[in-house]
């Protein structure tokens, strides 16, 4: 085993993402309800994002119950929800606490969305309110891993934007905060400012592995807060395209990608160093298409020297499913 690999918890974006569950691979049954589906992914990793708090603030007796479910030492990262990030939000996610502040006839996106400028400072206090109580049974149990603000495409680099993030720590007491930038004006363009920002509000800056070729932000090595965090998009180069020429690809033909081992291995040392820099080292995968984010997960877990529970042995035996991107799960980067 590395010798900061018990310093290294690695996840996946979403425990019920519905590419995942249809798969078939991973949860012996596609039919599970929710309590046993998170109880069975609980029982293989330790870790896990909320991918779902992104669209809608989930209602706090929801939240409970994924404590209730849970075993001790099993950790939550929640998304902040869209607004909060810069995004658009949907019309039927508004909190009334939210829509209360909002004008009465709110501009909408042409897909119907409440669009991000309409969310006055009123408004987002109150969504952070109400973000604050919805995740506060996480809090009280010691589950919260973080909360990710992953900044909308269009945020750009702005000095009033790092004061907000500097901010971030007041409108979440005692909460740990990641942020992900997907503008490259951040990174790499005013990256020695942003990441001095950081540091200085202890928040910490996620590490992206995503194809720089269709436009994401470097994969940028810097521990700037007491955890690191690291989140693996895949390299669909193609996928990402479709996104920036306004296609709107599903999230499973965006993410559509099988890291093989080698590359997962190329990035150790990286995963490593950032553990010698820090307390802990977060990971996640977000490659949302079929089993991949659990598959590769396991994958660096094995090669991390963790244990991987006997019955998964089996995803890493398997071959790769046909129509996979390469890398495939033991061929090499194209």
């Amino acid at each position: 085993m590395s010798r900061l690999a018990d310093r290294i918890r690695v996840g996946v974006s979403s425990w019920a993402d519905p590419a995942l569950i249809e798969d078939g691979s991973f949860y012996p049954r596609k039919s599970m309800s929710a309590e046993a589906r998170l109880r069975f992914y609980a029982a293989v990793f330790d870790v896990v994002e909320v991918n779902a708090s992104y669209y809608a603030i989930p209602d706090v007796r929801t939240v409970a119950r994924w404590v209730e479910r849970t075993p001790p030492g099993f950790v939550f990262h929640v998304k902040a929800w869209a607004p909060m990030t810069g995004h658009h939000a949907r019309l039927t996610a508004l909190p009334a606490e939210v829509q209360a502040r909002l004008p009465a006839h709110p501009p909408l996106s042409r897909r119907g969305e409440v669009l991000a400028e309409a969310f006055t400072p009123e408004a987002l206090d109150a969504a952070f309110r109400v973000f604050r109580a919805s995740v506060g049974p996480l809090q009280a149990a010691g589950k919260l891993g973080y909360v990710l603000f992953q900044l909308a495409p269009w945020v750009r680099f702005d000095p009033r934007r790092l004061e907000a993030l500097a901010a971030l720590p007041a409108r979440l007491p005692s909460m740990r905060i990641a942020v992900e930038f997907r503008h490259r004006s951040w990174i790499p363009d005013h990256a020695g400012e942003t990441l001095r920002a950081l540091e200085a509000a202890g928040l910490a800056h996620v590490v992206v592995d995503a194809p720089e070729a269709a436009g994401a932000v470097p994969r940028l090595l810097a521990a700037t807060a007491p955890i690191a965090v690291v989140r693996l998009h895949g390299r669909n180069v193609e996928g990402h395209l479709r996104q920036l020429r306004g296609e709107e690809p599903a999230v499973r033909e965006k993410y559509d990608y099988l890291y093989s081992e080698a590359e997962l291995a190329a990035l150790l040392p990286e995963i490593e160093r950032l553990a010698d820099e820090s307390q802990e080292v977060f990971v996640s995968f977000n490659n949302n298409n079929r089993a991949y984010p659990v598959r590769n997960a396991l994958m660096l877990r094995r090669l991390l020297g963790q244990p991987v529970p006997a019955p998964m042995e089996r995803l890493l035996r398997d071959p790769p499913p046909a129509g996979s991107r390469p890398g495939d799960l033991f061929g090499s980067t194209a």
